[in-house]
């Protein structure tokens, strides 16, 4: 069993190349969203574009959930080898870069040290330390169940193993849409397991199969039409209010999980076949990609504000210019800028922890 657990796990290009894609959007989001939340503010010539970048981009945090689900819930991991490389891969990064970014923001210059520790835990556990963050808080409570799971997921016959991605879909964002347009109070709570854990089990029970090119085509469609739904209630529900009206970007939306879902298979489909073609140079780019996507997570945002405050040696915002181009051109830039700061922390040993591969 020992010499199974160890053994090396072939390597997957789909999962790589969603993986770095939903990086790349996560930075479009956050890009994006000062001009989004700015409705008020800005014309509408300026803001649809942000609008549809923001809703085309909204797959991002689904499929990163999604990615880690169709990775770990197949497999048959021990309970402390599993836990002892989680602390490892995401607890350690989420405390240290807690505190770097509560360091950043505050001045603690007139504390003591063990007050301003104290400080810093009680931010950790009141709030979090950057916005961003909350990714990784949520993705360790999904790891509380994977053991669960995974003993689940390999008792089942086919049609159990569908049992809960259904339940989830039907109380998760199914339901939410019935309560919200037809203002139906239903009084059905499945509490967490009606939350991101969806998408997680999803990304396994989808990653394991092989689709044809209609099934794929039929996706892609789901998607299109699902995207076209999402921008025109955003654009339609922050014109009715005068101000961004956030609903229609939520993560858990009925819209939102159509467009992630449909997004996983097509994505899941053509990585396939771009695995097929790809030559050795171009799968070496991709690993190193996906290598350091989880530290351009992690620094983003700190790139995106210090970008626009100059600190760089320029200044660059995407409120610069129309933002048709600047939103794109920012993230473009954003990303490169992260990927180039995480290659430098991966090759400081002491801090090779803190944005693991």
């Amino acid at each position: 069993m020992k010499k199974e657990l160890n053994e090396k796990r072939p390597y997957i290009f789909w999962a790589d190349f969603i993986r770095v894609a939903s990086i790349f959007l996560v930075v479009l989001t956050h890009a994006a969203s000062p001009v989004i939340r700015g409705f008020d503010q800005i014309t509408l010539e300026n803001w649809m574009p942000a609008n549809v970048y923001g809703s085309l981009a909204r797959v991002c945090v689904p499929l990163l959930f999604m990615i880690s689900g169709s990775l770990l819930l197949g497999r048959k991991d021990h309970l402390t080898p599993f836990f002892a490389g989680r602390v490892k891969k995401i607890l350690i990064p989420f405390l240290a870069w807690s505190v770097i970014y509560l360091a950043w923001q505050n001045d603690y210059g007139n504390y003591t040290f063990v007050n301003a520790v104290k400080a810093m835990i009680y931010s950790m556990l009141t709030g979090l330390a950057y916005y961003h963050l909350w990714f990784l808080r949520a993705l360790l409570l999904v790891y509380l169940f994977v053991p669960l799971f995974q003993g689940f997921v390999q008792a089942s016959d086919e049609k159990t193993l569908w049992y809960p991605a259904i339940l989830w879909f039907v109380f998760g964002p199914l339901l939410d849409s019935v309560r919200e347009h037809f203002k139906i109070d239903i009084k059905i709570d499945l509490g967490f397991f009606t939350d991101y854990i969806g998408y997680f089990y999803f990304g396994y029970v989808l990653g394991r199969l092989n689709y044809s090119k209609l099934a794929a085509g039929l996706a892609g469609l789901v998607f299109i039409l699902s995207s076209i739904y999402t921008i025109n209630m955003t654009y339609a529900a922050t014109s009715a209010e005068g101000d961004y009206v956030e609903y229609y970007h939520n993560y858990l939306r009925l819209n939102t999980a159509l467009m992630s879902l449909s997004a996983f298979v097509w994505m899941k489909f053509a990585g396939e076949r771009l695995g097929q073609a790809a030559s050795p140079a171009a799968v070496r780019i991709l690993k190193h990609a996906a290598s350091v996507s989880f530290g351009v997570y992690l620094v983003h945002a700190a790139v995106l504000v210090m970008l626009e405050r100059g600190g760089f040696g320029y200044s660059i915002s995407v409120e610069a210019g129309p933002s048709f181009y600047m939103i794109p051109l920012v993230t473009v830039i954003v990303f490169a800028i992260s990927w180039l700061i995480v290659v430098v922390i991966q090759r400081v040993p002491i801090l090779r922890a803190i944005t693991p591969h």
